[in-house]
């Protein structure tokens, strides 16, 4: 599930000047390779934005999938002494989650593992946690330790988090996943009743994080210079003044859309959408996605279904158009246009949608990923429930 992949490598470090903790990400491209293969996506995001309630007190069901296209992954360390892991930063779920040693079914083979019984300061519960994938099922068992955003430095360091052990992934979705594990981002509603995320936890830290809110700063067009940072932002980052606009429900990321436009014609007004760093693509009703498609001339790919464009006329497509909080906040060709490789040593570039078809019952109804994040530098202020928008440099 590695199709329009493009990689981003967190690397930890800290700043002391107005408490900002500075991710710098490093920007890998790979190769196309399965979208929308056997429907993947279709099941990926069925998956990921219907949570299921929590089952009594020892079993937890969250549903959520690896669409990750786009990975932003980083250091943590869990335990005493500290285990180090790479992990995804997730906006879209609210679970912390590393293999476990005993887990050693496909998806763990290649990863590193928690050991608990090494760690000091690490203690297991008897609860379990079951997490609902396209590929198949996560199990794993709950635990208590120290948990620390980076590896290297224990400036950011929580003395106790819940996180989950896993002791079996599905294979085929994480087997050839370059994080190991996974760090939500999202509100603490959608985690299992009682667990808080590692930054709902810090941000109550007033001496470490006086400013509530974590930012990231997606480059698309380089190998460097994308960054996340945490307890404040960076106005070197953007443009302009940043849009603010309300949480409307505080689970996901959730927020009001006034409107999406193409051609000066309204294809949707007042609808509810989220932003997420977990998901490359920008997700929408399939009716709607439809419409954008024939406008912009897009063509099924034969094999795998894939919305493709002629790379010769980008310059002549329109230009897409959401609306924010009373602001226009576009997307033109050169930006709403995948372009990628499908073997890394062939001269050939397919240009693919940004945008994707998939009609939920549950949850928001549009979800914006790395193709509008790499565009917006995005805070999500969460001592204040908003989420701010600005053109990034």
């Amino acid at each position: 599930m590695k199709s329009l992949s493009v990689v981003l490598v967190i690397v930890f470090c800290a700043a002391s000047t107005l408490a900002l903790y500075r991710f710098p990400l490093k920007r890998k491209a790979n190769t196309y390779s399965t979208i929308n293969k056997n429907n993947s996506y279709a099941d990926t995001f069925r998956n990921k934005y219907n949570l299921a309630a929590a089952n009594g007190d020892k079993v937890y069901n969250e549903k959520l999938n690896n669409i990750h296209n786009t990975e932003y992954y980083g250091e943590i360390s869990i335990g005493t002494p500290g285990q180090c892991f790479q992990v995804m930063f997730d906006t879209g779920s609210s679970m912390a989650w590393v293999p476990g040693e005993q887990c050693q079914t496909g998806g763990c083979k290649k990863h590193k593992k928690f050991e608990c019984d090494k760690s000091s300061t690490c203690k297991p519960t008897d609860g379990f946690v079951n997490l609902k994938y396209g590929a198949g099922q996560m199990e794993g068992r709950v635990d208590d330790d120290k948990f620390c955003f980076g590896c290297q430095d224990e400036t950011m360091c929580l003395e106790k988090q819940t996180f989950l052990e896993s002791v079996q992934e599905p294979g085929l979705t994480f087997s050839s996943a370059h994080f190991d594990g996974l760090v939500g981002m999202g509100y603490d509603t959608l985690a299992p009743k009682g667990v808080t995320t590692p930054f709902s936890q810090l941000m109550k830290m007033s001496d470490k994080c006086p400013e509530p809110v974590f930012a990231f700063y997606l480059n698309r067009n380089g190998e460097s210079q994308s960054e996340m940072t945490l307890c404040g932002i960076d106005s070197q980052h953007y443009t302009g003044e940043l849009t603010y606009v309300p949480v409307s429900k505080k689970a996901y990321w959730q927020f009001t859309v006034d409107s999406l436009s193409i051609n000066s014609e309204k294809i949707s007004t007042n609808f509810e959408a989220i932003a997420d760093t977990g998901t490359s693509l920008i997700v929408g009703p399939q009716a709607d996605v439809d419409r954008l498609h024939e406008a912009i001339g897009v063509t099924k790919n034969p094999v795998n279904g894939a919305p493709m464009v002629d790379c010769n006329k980008l310059e002549s497509l329109p230009t897409i158009m959401f609306t924010i909080a009373g602001k226009p906040f576009p997307l033109t060709p050169q930006e709403y246009i995948v372009k990628m490789k499908p073997i890394a040593t062939m001269n050939m570039t397919l240009c693919i949608s940004g945008f994707s078809g998939l009609d939920m019952k549950k949850g928001p109804k549009w979800i914006l990923g790395d193709v509008f994040i790499s565009q917006y530098y995005t805070v999500f202020d969460q001592g204040k429930d908003r989420i701010g928008f600005a053109t990034a440099r």
